[in-house]
């Protein structure tokens, strides 16, 4: 007969035993295994600009540079920068005048709204005073030159207030004299940043939504189809005239998302616009990016370059976690290649906008980083810049993953588990890398886009783990 003690003993060996095979990684993640295989063939390049719209409580380079942007969409307009007819004079000068003397403008309104606006902000025009960034248009356009990033600008006669109201006569434009107004803003906006200054500003958008009236648009299709070709030659004659080494490009036509106007501008107007620009706050924005990529398909403009000037959310809070996960799926969706590439893009939006029922950003009061701002963050550090994109031979049923090599020979791979069992995962990334030091970071509820480990790469062969609704992000350096 066994002795208490041996009975004890053997019962917690068995116990021992059991413990042991519950706590291995293998028994814990063995149906939770994913094996991916990267191709050595670039699929294509990344998306190249990725950037954020701005918000009226803060303009800070420090925040722009921390977050990776290269690119910046900026609303500018009558409401912001001629809230008043700047000579007095309705429908003066006409457009002859300022082609034959671009001095017949009023210069010195220009210049005193640009350096000393009204309350002493550039966003005087749309929020509280207390709570609006304190400082001018000079600044923005200046700060974004020295730092290399790339300025967008919107143009629109009215706003999404229906300011100022005295643009209201010219919503849209009819007479001659409206034309002319239009016509005169549009020519000093470009004139202004480029050629008085030289804030090397050459992307431009004309409106904003004009197929959703609530953003101030009063026209019709056509009548904004007009808008476009009269902007489109101030935009011309400035460059031609002033600065012929330069390219610009004309964004349009700046609609909703699924909206079917970009097919009719396609077909109406392919000689006045050259960028293809839409606003997209799918959940999936692969869709609709494919539907837009269909109609430019056979146009004028089937090569040109598709940006989302708008997505994210303007509803749901940036904190929420499972928004923020899915803006990296997003970013990964418009680096695919073909129908679903997307050259640039701006997120709505970095800062709050600070009046009563406007959005949230990424940003918030005293600086404030929600869980937006770091997911977009590491999906910036992977993907921006057209990087050479390379996907998994087989996909994942349950991650999304991409990896990419930048002009340093610097290999990012990307992985995001939107549910919430975790994985194991094997990674042969050796067609792009064999050897090499591994950075780990983690964008989790624990972890916002932080170093949480690092490993040396073996044989092309990575294995590491991706926590349940988490991303991963390794960066891997070429060892020689």
């Amino acid at each position: 007969m066994l002795s208490k003690t041996t009975i004890l003993n053997l019962f917690l060996g068995f116990l021992i035993a059991l413990l042991l095979e519950l706590c291995s990684p293998i028994a814990i993640f063995a149906q939770n295994i994913e094996t991916i295989k990267f191709s050595g063939t670039p699929a294509g390049v990344s998306t190249r600009y990725i950037g954020a719209v701005e918000g009226n409580i803060n303009f800070d380079l420090k925040d722009l540079q921390d977050l990776g942007i290269n690119t910046y969409r900026i609303y500018g307009g009558m409401s912001r920068w001629e809230p008043e007819d700047d000579d007095g004079k309705y429908g003066w000068p006409e457009i002859s005048q300022i082609k034959a003397n671009p001095n017949t403008i009023n210069w010195a309104h220009w210049d005193q709204i640009m350096t000393d606006p009204p309350q002493g902000s550039d966003y005087w025009w749309s929020g509280e005073a207390d709570k609006v960034w304190p400082g001018n248009a000079r600044t923005i356009f200046n700060t974004l030159k020295q730092a290399n990033i790339r300025p967008v600008v919107s143009i629109r006669n009215v706003d999404s207030s229906w300011n100022p109201s005295w643009a209201l006569q010219l919503n849209p434009p009819r007479t001659k004299e409206d034309w002319n107004e239009w016509w005169e803003h549009v020519f000093a906006t470009v004139y202004w940043l480029n050629v008085r200054n030289d804030y090397g500003v050459d992307d431009w958008e004309i409106h904003n939504e004009p197929d959703n009236r609530e953003q101030g648009w009063g026209g019709t299709r056509a009548d904004y189809f007009e808008l476009v070709k009269v902007a489109s030659d101030a935009i011309d004659f400035v460059y031609k005239t002033y600065l012929p080494s330069r390219t610009y490009r004309i964004h349009g036509p700046k609609t909703v998302g699924g909206s079917n106007w970009p097919v009719y501008a396609l077909r109406e107007i392919p000689n006045y616009f050259d960028t293809v620009n839409v606003h997209n706050y799918d959940a999936d924005i692969s869709n609709y990016t494919r539907k837009v990529r269909g109609w430019m398909k056979g146009s004028a403009l089937a090569n040109s370059q598709l940006w989302v000037g708008e997505w994210g959310s303007y509803e749901i809070s940036y904190n929420d976690f499972s928004l923020a996960l899915n803006l990296i799926k997003n970013l990964i969706r418009g680096s695919q290649p073909g129908d679903n590439y997307i050259y640039g893009s701006h997120i709505f939006c970095l800062y709050d906008w600070g009046k009563p029922g406007l959005a949230e950003g990424l940003i918030g009061d005293g600086g404030k980083r929600r869980a937006g701002y770091y997911a977009l963050r590491m999906g910036i550090r992977a993907l921006q810049g057209g990087k050479s994109t390379f996907f998994p031979i087989a996909n994942s049923a349950n991650l999304m993953t991409v990896a990419t090599l930048d002009a340093s020979n610097h290999v990012y791979l990307l992985a995001v588990n939107d549910q919430a069992k975790s994985y194991t995962v094997t990674a042969d990334i050796s067609a792009l890398i064999k050897a090499g030091n591994g950075t780990v970071r983690e964008f989790s509820s624990r972890a916002m886009d932080a170093v949480v480990g690092s490993f040396r790469l073996k044989a092309g062969s990575a294995t590491f783990s991706v926590a349940g609704n988490s991303a991963i992000l390794i960066k891997f350096d070429r060892q020689n």
